[in-house]
């Protein structure tokens, strides 16, 4: 058994901190979190230090593992590479109720939520978050620092690409691309190909410039 440490006392720590107590296994679990300012603070009964004060506490000492539970993905992936430089070994948390083939594959420092499905082949990179009840589908491919929201469906060898959004309730087709950076708003169907950096709304889903014009 190892000790947790999630990185992030705030709402979406509080779901991460549900799915490592669902799945057992941790000695103990605490948060560091940036904000942390107050000696002795809890959150959600777990102990909380400033994330500063707790890396430099380390002296290249490691004895636990940890996963980021932050939201936003570009902050997360920052919060995961200093974690990274400092030696830490990130956690894959997946939820008892998610249904993950044999043969996907889940990358480290991901976390898989309640009543997720995870078809065969698909892939899931570093970092990512699959939320509650979203599905993928067979041969996906989901690059590292992702956000996959409650209830996305991605049908059959969708790509989707490094730091992506999906909101909430989305789809995509199968066969979809989703670029790098992309934002797709909750409830939009993308039917194609979604450019690096854009986003999208709507059914089907297109950019908000062209729904502008």
């Amino acid at each position: 058994m190892s000790d947790l440490v999630l990185w992030g006392a705030s709402g979406h720590g509080k779901v991460v901190l549900d799915v490592a107590r669902t799945m057992g296994g941790f000695r103990t679990i605490s948060f560091i979190d940036d904000a942390c300012e107050e000696p002795g603070r809890k959150f959600c009964d777990c102990p909380v230090s400033g994330a500063r004060q707790y890396l430099d506490s380390l002296g290249g000492a490691v004895h636990s593992r940890y996963l980021v539970s932050i939201g936003q993905n570009v902050i997360r992936a920052r919060c995961f590479g200093r974690a990274i430089e400092y030696g830490l070994l990130p956690a894959t948390l997946i939820h008892p109720s998610a249904i993950v083939s044999d043969s996907a594959r889940i990358a480290e420092g991901s976390v898989v939520m309640p009543r997720v499905v995870i078809n065969a082949s698909a892939q899931v990179g570093r970092n990512c978050i699959i939320n509650t009840a979203a599905v993928v589908e067979h041969d996906c491919r989901i690059g590292d620092h992702v956000h996959l929201s409650p209830g996305v469906l991605l049908g059959g060898n969708v790509a989707v690409h490094s730091f992506a959004h999906v909101g909430i309730g989305a789809v995509a087709l199968p066969g979809a691309e989703i670029g790098e950076g992309a934002i797709v708003g909750a409830g939009a169907v993308v039917l194609d190909s979604v450019p690096p950096g854009a986003t999208v709304v709507g059914v089907p889903a297109r950019a908000l410039a062209l729904m502008r014009s």
